[in-house]
């Protein structure tokens, strides 16, 4: 049995939930968000959720600060739907080659409204003695940022999606793109049923590659594993702390609100290489070698107070990474009718809801300023050798940050 949608996204995490809402409150016709496995299946199901506005690149910043708005009053915007997000604070922690330009992302985050602003190591270890920032000489903090949860805030965004009409299939992968002989897509194929539709709406995640090879195309995404280490806090320690961007250890860590576990995570570049997959479908909970060890010995060097704290659990989730760590957020030209919100290399949770506003608009062919940032992350970058840098950078987290 067949059937015609208007627009058909593909991928069940927090960007492809995010497109198909504001898709289904612009009136976009009928509007079907396929999911091979269940919602949040990919990078949007393991993420520890930091949710910050501090970047190098200006429209990052810009559309972090954006995105960030949107999670302090999302419950009001999205149907009374919680985001699970908590506004516990962010501290950035630099060291002595770093703090130039720490103080000038600081300057240029407050200009566009970002509530950021320089202290102190000392004032931050009084304020948080369990800190150990002896080799810390600069830090900034945002007191608005923090985290959410990526799989709540997916499956809030596709009920919300839901509400107003959007078809949300789960176990229903899109197993084959069809088009006409002018390159043009016509439909999906599912294991059930073809989909008749001139629109396709690629949010596949560390899957790009594979997704955009039966179409003839290349890209750039490879699929990273990222790995977690979770840490019970001892009861002297047991109120939630505010996320710590550590960018002399290269990690980051943030405090369970409801539980007294810390989790860390690893943002060493210099370690995707090592734990990079052939195919997104390898993945299957793997733990590359030594790194667990690593993030924890990196959390007990900043928090001393841990070091008698038991490990609680190690996992890993999957990023889909790009060479320049920077989505792809384009109209496909050479396959009329594809667009593609993918390869955010662990930033796309914090970004997915000013991202689905602005995809739906680049969709539905409104050009206003706010879709002309998206140029920026256009597929032919790679082509043309224009890959995104930022004209300021750390030392060691590079496009990380």
């Amino acid at each position: 049995m067949n059937e015609t949608a208007d627009i058909v996204v593909i991928g069940g995490g927090c960007i492809g939930a995010a497109i198909a809402l504001y898709l289904a409150e612009q009136q976009s016709g009928k509007v079907l968000l396929l999911e091979q496995k269940n919602l949040a299946n990919g990078a949007s199901g393991k993420g520890i959720g930091i949710i910050r506005t501090h970047y190098t690149h200006p429209v990052l910043a810009q559309l972090a600060y954006e995105s960030l708005k949107l999670f302090h009053g999302f419950s009001e915007r999205f149907g009374g739907y919680d985001a699970g997000f908590h506004a516990c604070g962010y501290y950035v922690l630099v060291g002595l080659e770093d703090v130039e330009t720490l103080k000038a992302l600081v300057t240029r985050h407050q200009t566009i409204g970002i509530n950021v602003g320089l202290v102190s190591p000392q004032a931050v270890e009084a304020q948080l003695p369990f800190l150990n920032l002896s080799d810390v000489a600069a830090v900034a903090y945002e007191p608005d940022s923090g985290y959410g949860s990526p799989p709540q805030t997916t499956r809030a965004l596709a009920q919300r999606a839901a509400d107003l009409g959007v078809d949300v299939r789960v176990q229903t992968p899109a197993m084959n793109i069809y088009l006409d002989n002018q390159g043009q897509i016509t439909g999906v194929q599912t294991p059930t049923r073809d989909i008749h539709t001139r629109t396709v709406v690629d949010c596949v995640g560390p899957w790009a590659r594979k997704f955009t090879q039966q179409v003839g195309l290349t890209f750039p995404v490879v699929p990273i594993v990222e790995h977690v280490v979770v840490v019970e806090r001892p009861l002297a320690w047991a109120e939630p702390h505010p996320v710590v961007s550590d960018l002399v250890n290269l990690c980051y860590f943030r405090a369970d609100a409801s539980t007294p576990y810390t989790r860390i995570g690893n943002s060493d570049p210099q370690y995707h290489p090592k734990f990079a997959l052939a195919e997104a479908d390898d993945y299957q909970g793997q733990l590359f070698p030594g790194i667990c060890e690593e993030l924890h010995q990196k959390l007990l060097h900043r928090c001393p107070a841990l070091k008698s704290a038991p490990v609680a659990e190690t996992y890993s989730g999957m990023w889909g990474v790009t060479p320049d760590y920077q989505p792809i957020l384009d109209r496909i030209d050479a396959v009329p009718g594809l667009y593609c919100a993918v390869g955010f290399s662990g930033h796309g949770y914090k970004l997915s809801p000013i991202i689905g506003d602005l995809m739906s608009r680049l969709i539905l062919g409104k050009m206003d300023r706010g879709v002309e940032l998206l140029k920026l992350f256009r597929f032919s970058r790679f082509q043309e050798g224009a890959l995104i840098q930022s004209p300021l950078s750390y030392s060691l987290a590079k496009g990380l940050r």
